[in-house]
Order: structure tokens, then C-alpha cells, then sequence
């Protein structure tokens, strides 16, 4: 059996429609539904009933985020920034360099 995702998970649609879009898990519903949100067109008074097959777990929210979702007091706002802010450190993970061009070229010779 599959183990649900907490509360506060970021996730990601791989199947229907919305494929490619990010959510976090505001919600269960059986043991392989959830309820994902992302606070523009899926607002957290409408999630959406995703399948776990359909969904690729990234990583968690803050801690506080994620008690906000359970006792219903967190805002669309706040799960669209916590979205983007989680999204944007998956896409540039940071280090020594930013940037995806390389030191060296390689000469191609054949």
C-alpha cells in the first residue's frame, strides 16, 4: 500500500491535464487520493483530487506552513509564495556558479 504524503508536500502532476504544474498536499481523501492546491486556479476552498500514481513528491513546506493548511488558516497567498519560493530553489540549487554554461569548450574533432 502506498503511504500518503503529509500535509505540506510539494508535489508535482505527471498525468491529466494540469501535468507539469506544482501543488502542495492540503489533504487526504483514501489511501491513494490526496487533495493538492496551489492558491491561483486551484485555491485551497477548491482543491483537486489527485491520484498518488499521478504525482512525483519533491520535498515539504515549512513546518508552520503546513500547520496553517491542517487547523485551515492558511490564505491562497501564502500557499502560492511557499510554492514559488520551493520551485525556484529546485530550479537553481545554487553553489559556486549560476549558470549553465561551461568554464571550458570542447573542441569537437573528427
Amino acid at each position: 500500500m502506498i503511504q500518503p504524503p503529509q500535509i505540506g508536500l510539494l508535489v508535482h502532476s505527471l498525468a491529466g491535464r494540469d501535468t507539469g504544474e506544482h501543488y502542495l498536499v492540503v489533504g487526504t481523501m483514501e489511501p491513494n487520493i490526496v487533495l493538492v492546491a496551489n492558491g491561483l486556479n486551484r485555491p485551497l476552498h477548491s482543491p483537486k483530487k489527485k491520484n498518488l500514481r499521478h504525482l512525483q513528491v519533491h520535498k515539504s513546506s515549512s513546518a508552520e506552513l503546513a500547520e496553517k493548511i491542517r487547523n485551515r488558516l492558511a490564505c491562497d497567498d501564502e500557499i502560492a509564495r511557499a510554492i514559488r519560493e520551493m520551485v525556484d530553489i529546485m530550479d537553481h540549487p545554487g553553489g559556486e556558479r549560476e549558470g549553465t554554461e561551461p568554464d571550458v569548450k570542447e573542441e569537437r574533432r573528427y
